[in-house]
């Protein structure tokens, strides 16, 4: 399992590594993956693509890893691939901009096309939304999501009326904050990667602007909503298929697998989490398929644009052929309240 334990995505490692475990441990106490015991072997990706092609290597050549698990932003994606060589499926977890992400790689997040047209839709609805501003962070997911949220919000009859992209690492939101008072949108909404988006909308919160405008947060979850904390989330939307305040879709009983296992010692389960969870049991399942356990031949399996459906189909999942349900959620102290399921 390859994750970055530092950087804007490190906030999501501890519970990425404990539903992965769970998964690990859910495998071997029914006997393992044809009598071999399964063991997770965990990988730190850093922040560069340097250090993310280092770990994949060092995975494949040093560790001799049948599958690899990760959860990358967009832009290490490709070295995480190109360390591996082809030698192993790349399980990659993550919502992403969309498109083939490359032979033995699959794919199983969400894409933003699927979560951001029906939440600006309903927005546009319910809130009456038609005036919209972007912000995200400079590089190639939020990139690519600018294009996807203008058609988004054409396509719900309203209006981009300014951008913003913002370097790594950028905590003087001045500028920003400026122009978002001067043009006066109905909805900001923000594709910035984890701790990025924690800072960016404590900010948001503290310029008193969210009384009285929305905020849309694209790839969103409850571990960054405790770093926004409650005084800063008013009028604050985030877009998933799963938050916790749910439990639902057939997953009640791994939460619950997960609550007996950890307390509170974790975060709980989220997404991203469920994600990992998913990517162990995936490899495992991939190796059934292939008659045995053998990283060459599973990655072979998913060469052939072998996507998200495919994997919840091998999973066993519900509506694996079909897009899953997307859930509208509020910012309600340190909980989301889902508002519409679309």
């Amino acid at each position: 399992m390859i994750l970055s334990h530092t950087g804007p995505m490190g906030l999501w490692t501890p519970g990425c590594e404990a539903s992965a475990m769970l998964a690990t441990a859910e495998l071997n106490a029914a006997g393992g993956v044809y009598g071999r015991e399964v063991e997770l072997v965990p990988a730190n990706a850093g922040t560069t693509t340097e250090s993310a092609a280092a770990a994949a290597r060092r995975l494949s050549a040093e560790h001799g890893v049948d599958a690899v698990i990760g959860m990358q932003p967009s832009n290490l994606r490709p070295a995480v691939r190109q360390g591996l060589g082809g030698s192993v499926p790349y399980i990659y977890t993550c919502q992403y901009e969309g498109g083939y992400c490359g032979p033995g790689t699959v794919a199983t997040g969400i894409t933003d096309w699927e979560v951001l047209a029906p939440a600006i839709g309903w927005l546009a609805e319910q809130r009456g939304a038609r005036r919209f501003y972007y912000v995200g962070n400079d590089y190639i997911w939020p990139r690519v999501a600018h294009g996807t949220a203008e058609a988004a919000v054409t396509e719900a009859g309203g209006r981009l009326v300014g951008d913003s992209l913002l370097a790594f690492g950028e905590r003087d939101y001045s500028y920003v904050m400026d122009q978002i008072r001067a043009i006066r949108p109905d909805v900001v909404i923000s594709v910035l990667l984890g701790e990025e988006a924690v800072a960016f909308n404590r900010a948001f919160g503290e310029s008193g602007m969210a009384r009285n405008m929305l905020r849309l947060g694209l790839a969103f979850d409850e571990s960054l909503l405790w770093g926004v904390a409650p005084e800063n989330a008013e009028n604050l939307y985030a877009v998933h298929t799963y938050f916790d305040s749910l439990r639902s879709q057939g997953r009640e009983k791994m939460v619950a697998a997960y609550e007996r296992g950890y307390g509170n010692s974790r975060p709980p389960v989220n997404v991203y989490s469920l994600g990992c969870y998913d990517g162990v049991h995936l490899a495992a399942a991939l190796a059934r398929s292939v008659g045995r356990v053998h990283g060459g031949e599973m990655a072979r399996l998913t060469s052939n644009r072998f996507g998200r459906a495919d994997a919840m189909a091998m999973l066993g999942l519900p509506g694996a052929r079909r897009r899953p349900p997307i859930h509208i959620a509020e910012a309600d102290g340190t909980e989301f309240i889902v508002r519409a399921t679309v």
